[in-house]
């Protein structure tokens, strides 16, 4: 099985090139990055009338866009209770709130675009690995309904077959708002959609530096330095999540990659998949080190997270994943893996998305987990900025702690990964 056999590049259409072009000398923005920060918001720029320029390094949405878990979610990364917790109650709710209308701006975007990319809104279910688990999920709820006015359902223990055909969860948190999307062909159209509207897409295109510039009369303030020349701005929007460090040296050492890896199993037949997932939510549970998982429109089991670790053999984390599938459902023991990969995501020590200006350079990143709906929304967001129109980003002016000095994170973040693992077997 090769390292990177992707079922979402497997199943979305042949890729569209933006290669092979001549670099412009000058543009109103450039953006740097295509994944869905990157797409969503030169759409949303080049729909305000801005002249755009996208610059990838690779092929649009190559990194975490296209190879995640599809769970368009609804919600922050951290609970409300521990966002409170961080941020104060009014912050914390703002936060929460943009996490919502992440989730109606993907839908949007999917329905104005046109685009085909299998989104249905199927809700979520966070499960309980732990009675004591539970207890937070009620407390979340409460939590919620009184800071946020934000429904959930939860359901017990003797409930959970009605989400859930296994007995391994102690209770369950629906929430009616999330959804899923196959992540490749949505990045995939809202490049294209871009491109009707009229930004100037290109792959192939890494930018090594960004420079700051006076003195030009049109109101040039950068020069973005790529391998191929370089080009002029008004204004940069640095959409590159994990590689953010190597451009803007305020951010190394603190936002830092990723990995987080995928198997999709074999075809289920209709009615096994049906009653593993009866209704079709995405899941993932409550442990530090948590799974996520989902059926695929092929009604295949697409099982991501557990403890794999980067460098690892991928028979070792193959074998992980299965092991915390058929952990959960005992049924699946003989299903084949058909599909493994990983895919690159940007953490920082505080687990909080960033999102702003630094010295008049507009950046997102850091959506631990939540990029289909965080990245897709800041994206809009930040070009509105952009455009001078109304923005809402109560992600702006977070601090970004140190991590500790590291050549490469493989080491980082699998310590990090096997001291979260120790925890939840603390319970």
């Amino acid at each position: 099985m090769p390292l990177q056999n992707c079922l979402w590049w497997a199943t979305a259409p042949q890729l569209k090139s933006y290669g092979n072009k001549p670099l412009p000398a000058k543009a109103d923005v450039v953006v740097i990055g295509g994944g869905f920060t990157g797409t969503s918001a030169a759409l949303q720029l080049a729909k305000g009338g801005a002249n755009v320029l996208l610059l990838e390094a690779k092929t649009i949405g190559f990194e975490a866009s296209s190879r995640n878990g599809g769970q368009a979610l609804s919600c922050l990364h951290h609970t409300l209770i521990e966002t409170i917790h961080q941020h104060g109650r009014d912050l914390a709710r703002e936060m929460f709130q943009a996490a919502v209308r992440a989730a109606d701006v993907v839908e949007h975007i999917v329905s104005e675009e046109g685009i085909d990319c299998d989104f249905v809104r199927c809700g979520s279910i966070e499960a309980a690995s732990r009675p004591g688990h539970f207890e937070r999920l009620q407390r979340e709820q409460e939590t919620l309904r009184e800071v946020a006015g934000f429904d959930v359902q939860l359901l017990n223990k003797s409930e959970v077959q009605n989400e859930l055909g296994t007995d391994f969860y102690h209770g369950l948190m629906v929430n009616p708002r999330s959804g899923s999307v196959q992540p490749a062909k949505f990045v995939q159209g809202m490049a294209m959609a871009a491109e009707r509207a009229g930004a100037d897409i290109h792959e192939g295109t890494r930018v090594r530096s960004i420079e700051r510039v006076k003195g030009f009369m049109d109101g040039t303030r950068f020069l973005v330095q790529t391998e191929r020349g370089a080009v002029a701005a008004k204004e940069v929007l640095l959409a590159t999540n994990a590689w953010s460090g190597q451009l803007i040296p305020q951010f190394r050492l603190r936002v830092f990659p990723a990995e987080s890896y995928v198997i999709a199993t074999e075809p289920l037949g209709i009615d096994q998949a049906s009653k593993l997932i009866p209704k079709n939510r995405v899941v993932y549970d409550t442990r530090r080190v948590l799974a996520y998982y989902r059926l695929s429109p092929d009604r295949r089991m697409v099982w991501g997270g557990e403890l794999t670790l980067r460098g690892a053999q991928p028979k070792t984390n193959i074998r992980a994943l299965q092991k915390g599938m058929v952990n959960i459902f005992p049924e699946l023991a003989g299903k084949k893996a058909e599909y493994y990969w990983g895919g690159t995501l940007a953490l920082t020590l505080d687990e909080n998305t960033h999102a702003g200006q630094i010295d008049g350079i507009w950046y997102s990143m850091a959506y631990v987990g939540h990029g289909v709906t965080l990245a897709t929304y800041l994206g809009q967001q930040l070009a509105n900025g952009i455009l001078g129109k109304p923005i809402d980003n109560p992600f702006a002016d977070l601090s970004m702690p140190l991590a500790p000095p590291y050549q490469d994170n493989a080491w980082f973040v699998n310590i990090g990964k096997l001291w979260y693992r120790f925890l939840d077997l603390l319970g």
